[in-house]
């Protein structure tokens, strides 16, 4: 769990080694129930849960004979647990009170399972408040620790440990743990203080603007929005130099909306100068915030004179405001490569599980306004000669209904001729489209752009996929949804594919390819589930005189008759009833239900009529095609092959008299 940083369990243990050695670590971990190597708990990367920091400090305190370990080991933190880097980054932050200002973002970095919180902040003394967060139970030695931690806030910064009176505490029965810390400020001493009062006020107005810089740099720490980033720079730098009035105009991101913050200037004035970046002139400071990635956008000061200094400072905020705002883009960006990714995960995921082409379709769609951020997404597959919605997400039940409707041809753009080229190519449209039926498109659904991808595979184009947005985007954002949505384009695409080869397989297995019926695996199937469901009827069908056709007029004629018969036959049945070709001239009919003792010659009856007319093959030769009909019930738990032998042996008396039914 992750509640307790690294630092802590080293900072335990190496204070435990440094008075009683390597056999009093290995004790003290098997007191606490621990049972990974010593070194696992040396790495300050790691983090572990708070019940496991207080029982190795129960442990440690038994082995060592220490009640105030908790204590002792936050006194010498700084030499067991806080290395250059971060000693270095707090250091920065100028001295105690500006480490107390901001204790809650770094102790963040350190405990996830309490909340610290500078209640008060003076000149050498501070108020801070340690509260335990719901369901962790307060300890004497977590309360030691924190205390022994503040001691040493001061020590980071060269001066004597700060005092610290723990006066309320939650092991106590408080709401939470209240410390006053007190330190000593530090004394400058000078040979002559009366040759040095002008150097003092020098060096004091110095000091004073480096501390607000430190400050700055604490709070941009802390910082996780760029707009607020701009923010702290534009309030600080407008102290950093002697000027009258002050003026910040910048961007976070490209296609975010500037920043304005102004001081000193009226509103009318705001508008004018952040219109366009300023040159200098006396008067003016004019700085860029800009690093080597980008330009975000300018600094200026309004004074009648500055100091070479000023420009310096100056620029130092600039360049604090570009770094910043580098480090907020690149988490930023680090995010949305990270959503980006989960998204597209999700995606593969739902995909695996899409059966149909329509399936595929509405996942796909839904993924597009997610990722893509569109106000609605759509797509069209290809199908009789036309584009045709399959799934649409957003936009509105209204748009939807009109969505469904919309069916694309060659003739109505050259959107359809793109598709089939399969360039793979994503194109972007909005209202001033040279394409008349798309600007139309977008006028009628209230689009101001939308992103069309072709979804395709090289030889197999299946459809295209849009993106439509009701506010422009620019050129940037365009090409990023664009390179997106061709990832989601090919995924869908291979998906596709794997619904078509699945279908083919499906209808090879299962379906007759002369006649397009069932074959006979698919219909001995569907006699085992109706024969497991209940009562029904078989009729067995065989075509008279089938094989003087062949002999007579050839294959292809016989082909044709087939094809004839099992339309024919088609029609005689009832929704949910299966027709099917057995092979050769058989075929054979599956209704479900009780019959009565006419249902079934009924049903005969209508197959033996459908023949009664004369069926035109080749080039119009008649032939007069004649059926054996033969039938039999089955009731539920009877053998498929019984049943079946039964139809067929119906069929065969029929073949030497009449329509036979077998029960």
């Amino acid at each position: 769990m992750r509640e307790t940083a690294g630092v802590t369990l080293r900072a335990i243990l190496r204070y435990v080694r440094a008075r009683g050695g390597d056999g009093a670590v290995r004790l003290a971990l098997q007191l606490a129930g621990e049972t990974e190597p010593a070194e696992a708990y040396d790495d300050p990367r790691r983090w572990w849960s708070y019940q496991t920091k207080i029982n190795v400090f129960d442990a440690a305190a038994k082995v060592l004979g220490d009640e105030g370990i908790g204590l002792h080991v936050g006194q010498s933190i700084l030499s067991y647990s806080v290395n250059h880097p971060l000693r270095l980054g707090l250091l920065l932050l100028g001295g105690p009170s500006q480490l107390l200002r901001v204790i809650a973002a770094t102790s963040a970095k350190f405990n996830n399972a309490a909340d610290m919180s500078t209640l008060s902040v003076a000149r050498n003394q501070a108020t801070v408040e340690y509260r335990l967060r719901p369901g962790y139970r307060p300890s004497q030695y977590d309360c030691d620790y924190t205390r022994g931690l503040l001691t040493q806030l001061p020590a980071l910064f060269g001066r004597p440990a700060a005092t610290v009176d723990h006066e309320q505490c939650q092991v106590r029965g408080a709401e939470a743990c209240v410390y006053t810390v007190r330190w000593r400020q530090r004394r400058w001493f000078r040979r002559n203080r009366a040759g040095a009062r002008a150097d003092d006020a020098s060096g004091d107005m110095l000091a004073g603007r480096i501390e607000l810089l430190q400050r700055t740099v604490a709070e941009l720490v802390a910082a996780e929005q760029p707009e607020r980033a701009l923010a702290i720079v534009a309030d600080r730098a407008g102290y950093a130099v002697n000027a009258e009035a002050f003026l910040l105009v910048a961007s976070p991101a490209p296609d975010a909306p500037r920043q304005v913050h102004g001081y000193g200037l009226s509103d009318s004035e705001i508008e004018v100068l952040s219109a366009a970046p300023p040159t200098s002139f006396a008067g003016t400071l004019v700085v860029d915030i800009a690093s080597p990635n980008r330009y975000y956008g300018y600094l200026v000061a309004f004074c009648r004179d500055f100091f070479d200094a000023e420009r310096r400072m100056l620029d130092a905020y600039a360049n604090l405001a570009a770094v910043t705002l580098d480090a907020l883009s690149a988490l930023e960006s680090a995010a949305e490569r990270r959503r980006l990714a989960e998204s597209l995960l999700d995606l593969a995921r739902r995909l695996t599980t899409a059966r149909t082409a329509d399936e595929v379709a509405g996942v796909t769609a839904d993924a597009v306004r997610s990722v893509m951020a569109a106000d609605s997404a759509t797509v069209l597959l290809h199908s009789d000669g036309h584009l045709r919605v399959a799934a649409t997400a957003g936009g509105g039940d209204e748009r939807q209904r009109r969505a469904r409707r919309l069916a694309i041809s060659r003739a109505d753009t050259d959107l359809f001729e793109r598709f089939q080229a399969g360039t793979g190519e994503a194109r972007v449209y909005d209202r001033d489209s040279a394409d008349p039926y798309i600007a139309g498109l977008l006028e009628a659904f209230g689009h101001q752009m939308m992103v069309v991808v072709d979804i395709a595979l090289p030889g197999h184009p299946y459809g295209i996929l849009v993106a439509a947005y009701d506010n422009p985007r620019d050129t940037a954002q365009a090409r990023k949804i664009a390179g997106r949505m061709v990832g989601v384009a090919d995924q869908a695409a291979t998906v596709l594919r794997t619904c078509e080869l699945l279908e083919t397989n499906w209808r090879l297995a299962h379906v007759d390819p002369l006649t397009g019926l069932s074959n006979r695996r698919a219909f001995l199937a569907a006699l085992e589930s109706a024969i497991e469901t209940g009562e029904g009827a078989v009729l067995f069908i065989d075509l008279d005189g089938f094989k003087a056709v062949n002999d007579s007029l050839g294959h292809a004629a016989g082909d044709e008759l087939l094809a004839a018969v099992a339309g024919r036959l088609g029609g005689c049945i009832r929704a949910g009833d299966v027709v099917a070709r057995l092979g050769g001239d058989e075929f054979v009919v599956l209704t479900h239900g009780t019959l009565g003792a006419t249902g079934v010659p009924e049903l005969a009856e209508r197959v033996e009529s459908a023949f009664a007319a004369p069926i035109s093959v080749l080039d119009g030769t008649l032939v007069q095609a004649r059926a054996s009909v033969g039938g039999t019930r089955f009731a539920a738990g009877e053998e498929s092959r019984v049943v079946l032998h039964r139809a067929d042996i119906a069929m065969y008396e029929a073949k030497r008299g009449a329509y036979a039914v077998l029960s």
